[in-house]
Formats: structure tokens, C-alpha cells, sequence
């Protein structure tokens, strides 16, 4: 028996691969394929203490973490295979996020972007790594991209990495700086890249043209200087409000158009907010409300197109809730992947699975309740255990939405069953009160009322007021109050 030790925790035994260092007591081989023959490291480290890394031998490149002991095989392409982090590797072909090929990406130019751990680029567009996420993000500007630690900027933009990357132009002026190797982090944010980036004209140079100042209203929330176009953004900041400009980047000021509160264009563009729609026909776009549109040939949501709609069937049900239908499907928003397998995260529309068209609906003002003939759906989530049959809407209060079907009683918000109701007994007496043999509830507190005698109440008046045997109760400042009788 013949062992090569070639680093720690890999060595070869028998023509083996074999991982020690895990815990167990002898090497234990490493499963998927990989073989001794040419047999290298690539890069290797500790992923808290799991060894994890980029393998090689004769068939080509491998990624490999302890935490499954089995070798995933990456490319054969060799050539001038290196890792310029823990979780990227480059070819001379393409560019891997551990096993995965990352689509489009150039290997020519892919690079982490200084002062931050979570940002990658190349020459066409930005990649976010975020803990266990990563994504692809196309809405910057590469020529004069920078970053520091969870925030990256361009020259008129400013995000924020949290669960998503976010616009983040309302923190332009007061933002500190997050990330330093030489003790700054006093600094704002804006003086920072001043500093060190003072070779971009961007939003923190003095001679920048992008600023809104001496800007005119449009119509709604759109505003113009000489320059540039920008769609106002307004926000609560403690007890003030306040306004964000956020410039319209390829607008033409001197064309463009509002064409609702959230919809612009120009000459050659269709714009959604701050974002331009990539591929939107401005001829015969049509702004639909809220943040749909649609034009000949597509619908769009958010600024993303929505796949497989179709704009001449197209119909906005009006709810809060952002619900849609075609002849062939149910919309509803989503916060997903705008696009697969690497895109990033954000508000956008996506098909309600099974859901039928001819017969959905949505209830009330919100629109967290809604149904078909066979579906009942909460905030556009299929609910498996209510009957759609006997489904019954029963209305909102200021802070939930109530349902029934023969099987219980329901709220929006919260735990969803109400224990305690018979759904068959169960009657809506008004906005304030129902019950069924047994129980009292108030709709107001969203409770069952074990107090209240049942098989005697009644309600006395339409603001409120009710009796059993035992008392009086009416409602002020959303809770009851009780007399005795």
C-alpha cells in the first residue's frame, strides 16, 4: 500500500483521491469520478472547517467540498484553469462559480472589484456573491464602476447589497464609509470616492452633470433639467419626508413624456421608474397602472418583461396585490430571480401555478384573498387544505382579511386558522361581530370571545354594540367594552 501526502487534507493511496483531516480516523476516499492520474490541487481552503476547492487531474478541472466527500467535475478546459477567489475559477473558455458555469461571463476581463468581498465584474456586467446568493446584475455602468464593502456605485447610481442588491441614492449624502484599509470609516461615503476614485466624474465629483438641481416638474413624479430626466422617489425619514431624485440614465430630456405616475418615454425609449425596459416598442406602449405596461408584441412588470404573456388578452385585476390575467394564466408578483439561473433578485410577475383565468378572483381592497373554481389563495400562495367550494370572502379590517370555508374560519395575517369556529355554523354577523352555535368572535380584536354567552348574543345597533344574557358590549378604541346588564 503506497500513500502520497500531497498537502493537507488530500493524498493519494492505491490510485485514490482520499480526504483526511475530517474527523475519522483513517483517509476516506473522495467519491464522484476524480482520479489519482495527473492528480493536483488547485486552490484549497477551509470553509469553517470543511476543506473545500478547485481539484485537477488528467480529465480536467473538479470542485470539491467536504460537506458531501464527492469531487463535482467543473470543464475539461485546463488551460490556464486558476481561482482568484474561494468560489471562483477562470479558464481560458469560461468563468465557474465552484462547479457551475457562470453564463456570459468573460474570462478576459473577470475580476473582484476592490474594496469589497462580495462584488465580481468583467467588461459587460456585475456579479454579487452574498453568503449562500449569488447573482448577475446588469444595471450599472462597468466603465465607471467602484465599490466599498456592501455598497457599489457607478457614475449616478449608488446600491446597496442586502438580501438584493437595491437602489440606494437617498444615502448618497450622509453614508458612511464601510469598508478601509487605512482607518477611514469616518469619512462619508461620497468623500471617499472622491478621494479615491477623483478620475470619475461621477455623483461625488463637482463637476458631475447628473445632479437634479433647478429641476422642473414634468407631470407626476417626473422631473427635468437641461441635461437629464428624473423620476422622484419620496420616502419617510423619521417624522420628515424626503425626496430622492434618481436620473433617468439615456433619457432625452427634451423628448421625453410621462405617461403615468410610474411610466416615461422619450424619442427612442420606454422608461418604468429609473429604469429603462429593454426592448419595449415606444410607438405603442401603453402604461396599464401601477408598474404594468404592455406594448404589441409583450406586457411588462417593473421594467422586466413578463415571458409568455399575452398584451391583447391582457386584463389588471385591481387590488393592492398586484394580480393579472390573460386567457391562458394568473399573474401575481414575486420577489425572484428576474431571470434564470443567475439573475438578481427583484420585484417582478410570474405565472400563479394552475390557477384558472375564466374564474379567479381577488377579494377586497389588498387582495390577499383570492380564489377559483378549485383554488383558494393566500398573499398568491395555493392554501392545499381550504375548499375552494365553499370558500366564502367576508371582508377586511384595518389590519387583516377574513375568510371561511365549511372547514374553519380564516385570517390574513397571523397564525391563518382561527381555532375554536365550526366553518359550517360559523355567520358574519357584521363588520364587528359573528359567531356559530358555540362561539363568540369579534372581528375587531380577532379573537374568540370565550366570555360571551353565544347561544344568546345578538347585535344591537351598527356601530358596534351587542348583548348576551349576562351584558352589553360595545367597541372603542378597537377593543370591547362590557356592562353588565
Amino acid at each position: 500500500m503506497t500513500e502520497t501526502i500531497l498537502t493537507a487534507p488530500f493524498s493519494v493511496l492505491d490510485g485514490s483521491v482520499m480526504l483526511s483531516g475530517d474527523g475519522s480516523d483513517a483517509p476516506v476516499a473522495i467519491q464522484g469520478g476524480i482520479t489519482s492520474d495527473g492528480f493536483e490541487i488547485i486552490h484549497a481552503f477551509c470553509d469553517g472547517y470543511l476543506w473545500a476547492g478547485y481539484l485537477r487531474d488528467s480529465r480536467g478541472i473538479w470542485w470539491f467540498h467536504a460537506r458531501n466527500r464527492k469531487a463535482l467535475f467543473v470543464t475539461p478546459d485546463v488551460e490556464g484553469f486558476h481561482a482568484i477567489d474561494d468560489d471562483y475559477g477562470v479558464s481560458a473558455s469560461g468563468v465557474y462559480l465552484e462547479d457551475r458555469p457562470v453564463p456570459d461571463a468573460d474570462p478576459a476581463s473577470f475580476a473582484l472589484v476592490p474594496n469589497s468581498t462580495s462584488f465580481a465584474r468583467d467588461s459587460h456586467r456585475l456579479y454579487v456573491k452574498n453568503g449562500s446568493h449569488f447573482f448577475q446584475f446588469d444595471r450599472t455602468d462597468m466603465d465607471t464602476l467602484v465599490a466599498n464593502g456592501p455598497f457599489v456605485s457607478d457614475k449616478d447610481n449608488l446600491f446597496h447589497l442586502g438580501d438584493a442588491l437595491t437602489l440606494a441614492n437617498g444615502a448618497k449624502t450622509h453614508e458612511t464609509v464601510q469598508y478601509s484599509l487605512h482607518d477611514e470609516h469616518d469619512m462619508l461615503l461620497k468623500d471617499w470616492f472622491a478621494k479615491h476614485h477623483a478620475g470619475i466624474v461621477g455623483w461625488w465629483h463637482p463637476a458631475y452633470r447628473g445632479k437634479a438641481d433647478g429641476a422642473q416638474p414634468i407631470a407626476h413624479d417626473w422631473f427635468r433639467t437641461q441635461h437629464a430626466v428624473f423620476h422622484r422617489e419620496t420616502h419617510q425619514a423619521g417624522r420628515r419626508m424626503e425626496e430622492t431624485f434618481n436620473l433617468l440614465r439615456g433619457a432625452d430630456p427634451a423628448t421625453f413624456e410621462a405617461l403615468d405616475a410610474d411610466h416615461g418615454r422619450d424619442a427612442e425609449h420606454v422608461f418604468c421608474r429609473q429604469s429603462r425596459i429593454v426592448g419595449a416598442d415606444r410607438s405603442t406602449f401603453t402604461a396599464l397602472g401601477g408598474l404594468f405596461g404592455k406594448d404589441g408584441h409583450a406586457v411588462y412588470y417593473n421594467g422586466y418583461r413578463v415571458d409568455d404573456a399575452d398584451p391583447e388578452s391582457f386584463t389588471i385585476v385591481g387590488t393592492e396585490r398586484p394580480f393579472a390575467t390573460d386567457e391562458q394564466r394568473v399573474y401575481t408578483s414575486a420577489f425572484a430571480r428576474t431571470h434564470s439561473p443567475f439573475g438578481h433578485p427583484d420585484h417582478v410577475v410570474a405565472p400563479l401555478d394552475k390557477a384558472d383565468p375564466r374564474s379567479f378572483r381577488a377579494f377586497g381592497k389588498r387582495g390577499a384573498w383570492a380564489a377559483d373554481a378549485s383554488r383558494v389563495y393566500l398573499h398568491g400562495e395555493h392554501k392545499k387544505k381550504l375548499d375552494a367550494a365553499s370558500f366564502r370572502f367576508l371582508g377586511e379590517t384595518e389590519t387583516n382579511g377574513w375568510a371561511q370555508d365549511d372547514n374553519g374560519l380564516y385570517r390574513s395575517q397571523g397564525s391563518m386558522v382561527v381555532a375554536g369556529i365550526d366553518g359550517r355554523r360559523f355567520v358574519k354577523l357584521n363588520a364587528f361581530w359573528g359567531r356559530d352555535d358555540n362561539t363568540v368572535f369579534s372581528f375587531v380584536t380577532g379573537a374568540v370571545q370565550k366570555g360571551i354567552d353565544a347561544k344568546t348574543f345578538e347585535v344591537t345597533d351598527d356601530i358596534g354594540g351587542a348583548r348576551d344574557i349576562a351584558a352589553n358590549y360595545r367597541i372603542a378604541d378597537g377593543a370591547i367594552k362590557k356592562t353588565r346588564s
